[in-house]
């Protein structure tokens, strides 16, 4: 049983909700013509509440007999006040369920959703116990601000960030339309150093937000204030993300840590709404075609209207198999069964479930900060931000053949399988390296060697080699001094057919996604000088550098 669309809609523009400040912020609200009052569904955006896809999401929902409500956050649009993301969302957010249940159209049940940054103000708002919080749909975002999304592995993600602070202080569309290639996103204005001045280079003017990620380089008290409170979360919750978006991880880590009712939705998807069964260079099949917002709307039935949409007899996991082009139904993360499998970095560029000798020699390259590896698909979140660059940068399957032929990219590939394989859960690698430099980054990065030779990119992950002992402290390297790297990649499920391959890569960038180590132990956002580093990565019976997959016997 489910809603159906019976009803006209009606808006209410621009009604002006109070925040406990004194600060009016603007909502859009969406009506059916039936008689009320109504189950509400709301969410909260910085990117325009009159935009196409928000108008579409508020009439859809009307017509299936809910109001719903998208306001501007505060300091955006048409909203009152001064915009500081990640601070203030929870308390405003708290603000406006109260306005919106007292208002003659809502029945004082309501659900939240939100995308993105919409995702951010539920979870700021979740631990706060409104009384009339019924259900919440927090769809593709992080848990950790620093961990996840501003410093992966420590190292800064420079697109995201500063596409983010380019939307945040414009509009969504100075970025996003062709103009922005001249304006902002050119090879020019990312590899502009410092990093600090970005934000004048780009659009003018100091922006204090930008500056304030950039002042804080470690996973300090900043960023911990904001970090979501998941445990304290008591409301059911419903998780949408894609194994190519860049919060996949956190989504993953936030269903082991919630003890609420719960369902997590992972497909071969990004960080864009609109899913699809072809991404980057692949074809999933169609299996993995959805309207993701029937799975909302059997959520929000289920906990605002108390039907019987059979929600709760589901396992609370679906999880697309790539490579299968099937779905997995699951109740554990990671799955019941799995088999941590260790691959060895091997001589002459193999990958072997077999350990290294103590002789293989070790393989080198030199990683120049002026000529970076780019960034070519894989898990971000960038592709909104970027679609004005004059290098975009793609998410997904992509084939990662142009990289792996450059000279600072060392590549391991496995014998050819005999069986499927499937790799379903999180990953670890574990690197054994040195470095002629102070500080370096090293990249792994898992893809899926096809019989035609494509090496089509499942996952990869990043550490800042000063983060080496963890993200709360930095420590610089000793020159040419062995050091261990545990590097977690993001997660992924792939069967690997018969007849393909497993790969590893080995690097130290990807522009702009990350911004380029320069090598030298300066500060993140000041630093100027450039070294070329002198890289060694050893496999050898005492450093035995490999990738833990976790494979899933079918």
């Amino acid at each position: 049983m489910r809603s159906d669309p019976r009803y006209d809609a009606r808006l209410l523009h621009d009604c002006r909700v109070p925040l406990r400040d004194g600060t009016a912020v603007s909502a859009d609200v969406y009506l059916p013509r039936a008689r009320g009052p109504h189950p509400t569904v709301y969410q909260w955006t910085p990117y325009e509440s009159t935009r196409d896809r928000f108008v579409a999401w508020g009439v859809w929902f009307a017509q299936r007999g809910y109001a719903a409500v998208i306001q501007d956050v505060r300091g955006r649009y048409e909203s009152g006040g001064e915009f500081t993301p990640y601070f203030r969302d929870g308390e405003d957010a708290f603000d406006s369920l109260d306005w919106a249940a007292a208002q003659p159209w809502c029945n004082g049940r309501i659900g939240t959703w939100g995308r993105s940054y919409g995702a951010i103000v539920q979870w700021q708002l979740a631990p706060l116990g409104h009384p009339s919080l019924v259900c919440m749909a927090p769809h593709v975002i992080m848990d950790d601000y620093f961990a996840d999304c501003h410093y992966v592995g420590g190292a800064f993600q420079l697109a995201l960030s500063l596409g983010a602070a380019l939307i945040w202080t414009t509009s969504l569309s100075a970025v996003t339309l062709e103009p922005a290639r001249e304006l902002f996103l050119n090879q020019r204005t990312l590899r502009h150093l410092p990093l600090l001045d970005l934000d004048v280079e780009s659009i003018g003017r100091e922006v204090p937000f930008w500056r304030e990620w950039l002042a804080h380089p470690t996973n300090d008290d900043y960023w911990r204030r904001i970090r979501h409170d998941v445990e304290g979360t008591s409301v059911p919750v419903f998780q949408q993300c894609g194994w190519y978006d860049a919060y996949a991880g956190a989504t993953m880590r936030t269903f082991g840590r919630l003890d609420a009712p719960q369902r997590v939705l992972m497909g071969p998807w990004t960080h864009e709404e609109e899913v699809d069964r072809s991404l980057g260079d692949l074809d999933f099949g169609p299996e993995a075609e959805r309207f993701v917002r029937d799975d909302e709307l059997r959520w929000y039935d289920h906990w605002l209207r108390e039907l019987d949409t059979g929600l709760l007899e589901e396992p609370p996991l679906s999880l697309f198999v790539m490579g299968a082009g099937e779905w997995r139904r699951e109740h554990e993360w990671p799955l019941p069964g799995t088999e941590p499998t260790p691959w060895y970095l091997r001589r002459g560029g193999a990958l072997a479930l077999e350990p290294p000798g103590p002789g293989e020699p070790p393989d080198r390259y030199a990683y120049d900060p002026t000529d970076p590896v780019p960034t070519l698909g894989g898990n971000n979140s960038l592709l909104t931000m970027t679609r004005g660059s004059d290098v975009p940068v793609v998410p997904g399957p992509v084939d990662q053949r142009a990289l792996e032929g450059r000279d600072d990219v060392l590549v391991y590939t496995g014998a050819e399988l005999r069986e499927d394989v499937e790799v379903t859960g999180p990953i670890e690698a574990v690197l054994y390296a040195a470095s002629s430099a102070r500080d370096t980054d090293w990249i792994v990065r898992l893809t899926d060697v096809h019989p035609d030779g494509r090496s089509i990119f499942l996952a990869e992950g990043i550490v800042r080699a000063r983060y080496r002992a963890g993200d709360e402290r930095t420590e610089p390297l000793e020159p040419g001094e062995v050091a261990e790297y545990r590097i977690r990649l993001y997660p992924t499920s792939n069967l690997f057919r018969r007849g393909h391959r497993i790969r590893v890569d080995v690097t130290s960038s990807s522009f702009p996604r990350f911004s380029r180590n320069l090598n030298t132990g300066e500060d993140v956002g000041t630093g100027t000088r450039i070294e070329v580093a002198r890289q060694t990565v050893l496999h050898t019976a005492e450093y035995p550098s490999h990738v833990v997959l976790p494979v899933v016997p079918r």
